[in-house]
């Protein structure tokens, strides 16, 4: 939308990509083009304006005043700060315009409506979240043969070392470790670990039995 006044050749250029934007981010994504030709009603293009409840015709910002009575001495662009407005915060980012004689002429403004990016953050961070408490590991396996191996493989390097290196304690560390785990649990699995270390199911039974 614009005044009746007639912009700036270049000032026009910007109103679709002004447009683009604004429909690209959504509804809580406000983008402003100024002309600064006259600060009383310096808005002459607006979309969604809703977020800052201004319209074509609204003036320029008291941050786009203090700057232009600076004289504009280096400002090119202001990126990403924080707008505190009525009951939520937004964030701006202005992006100054200059002529051919490099004068400023106008402004693009992006204004993003945060409150319910900051919800959505909030119930994000409580989705993550985690007990404070020591780690726990959990297999996740497609069939009952993964979960058992992937099981002993963990008691393995528990020990720290291949099961034919494992002494005789060790071998009773490692059969503890499985059956705290729950393995022999599973059908057929106290075979498994017998015909892993070498002996018997009835030895197998001994180990288990000791602890």
């Amino acid at each position: 939308m614009l005044k009746g006044q007639e912009l700036h050749p270049l000032l026009k250029t910007f109103i679709p990509i002004a447009e683009g934007i604004a429909k690209t981010f959504g509804d809580f994504c406000e983008v402003v083009l100024h002309d600064f030709s006259d600060h009383s009603s310096s808005i002459v293009a607006i979309f969604n304006g809703h977020v800052t409840g201004r319209k074509v015709g609204s003036p320029i910002t008291s941050l786009g005043l203090e700057i232009i009575k600076k004289g504009m001495q280096g400002e090119e662009h202001l990126i990403n700060y924080a707008n505190a407005a009525k009951h939520s915060t937004i964030k701006s980012s202005s992006m100054f315009i200059r002529d051919e004689n490099n004068q400023v002429i106008g402004c693009l403004c992006i204004n993003i409506e945060t409150v319910y990016l900051q919800v959505a953050r909030q119930v994000i961070e409580n989705l993550v979240a985690f007990e404070p408490v020591n780690q726990i590991q959990e297999e996740f396996a497609p069939n009952i043969n993964v979960l058992q191996d992937q099981l002993i493989e963990e008691a393995i390097e528990k020990i720290g070392k291949p099961v034919p290196l494992m002494d005789k304690n060790e071998r009773e560390d490692f059969i503890r470790h499985l059956d705290t785990k729950g393995l022999f649990l599973i059908k057929g699995a106290v075979q498994k670990v017998a015909d892993l270390l070498g002996v018997s199911k009835y030895t197998m039974y001994n180990y288990i039995d000791k602890h």
